[in-house]
């Protein structure tokens, strides 16, 4: 005589409900399991904390190059206007070349034109002499100058100081595209441009010859 039980028959109600609960169990347990959440969570941010440290270089890169240029005008303009009344063309040519000295190490071209300006009795700013370096281009003679109304006075003479440059980023200008997306862009540059208007230390105005006396 078999005494085997006769198996029991399982409904499509208790299948549903087994995976039911299976689902639920599986859920709990991946709700409670936080492991891999680290992980995920950098793999988000790291994209965003990249650029942040990045474009902080490449900020603080570029103010301090912009700082070397404002100097650069400042010290040729300063010179300039040191002589008593005359500077010639090599006198010129020399100071210009302090340029590249004063932004080391920054090695990018800097452009300078340094401008003899005359004020004539009715206000009107023109160019008396003009010079430039192999990176700049010189004012027109007795072209209009544009001087500030704040130091723009009759009969008056003015030196002034451009000097302008691209400064390019070191590791490129970096994009935040969305998680785990960044794009850097090397071949854009941040232009500067920084002009200084000085007066003759010593006379009433400075010529500019071939040769001085």
């Amino acid at each position: 005589m078999d005494m085997t039980a006769p198996k029991k028959k399982t409904g499509l109600l208790d299948r549903l409900r087994y995976r039911y609960v299976l689902a639920c169990d599986l859920a709990d347990r991946f709700g409670k399991e936080v492991r891999g959440v680290a992980a995920v969570e950098f793999a988000f941010i790291a994209p965003l904390m990249l650029l942040m440290y990045v474009g902080t270089i490449e900020i603080s890169g570029a103010i301090s190059a912009n700082r070397k240029l404002s100097r650069v005008a400042s010290t040729l303009g300063d010179l300039v206007t040191q002589v008593d009344s005359c500077i010639s063309d090599s006198d010129m040519t020399q100071i210009m070349k302090f340029a590249d000295d004063i932004m080391y190490p920054y090695t990018q071209n800097v452009a300078v034109v340094i401008t003899g300006i005359q004020i004539d009795s009715n206000g009107i700013a023109k160019v008396a002499w003009s010079k430039a370096n192999q990176y700049g281009t010189a004012k027109a003679k007795d072209s209009i100058y544009t001087v500030p109304s704040q130091i723009r006075i009759a009969d008056n003479f003015l030196v002034a100081a451009n000097v302008q440059m691209t400064y390019m980023p070191i590791y490129g200008w970096m994009h935040y595209e969305g998680p785990a997306s960044v794009s850097v862009d090397k071949n854009s540059g941040l232009d500067m441009n920084e002009e200084l208007f000085l007066r003759p230390r010593i006379g009433a105005s400075i010529e500019n010859k071939t040769s001085c006396p």
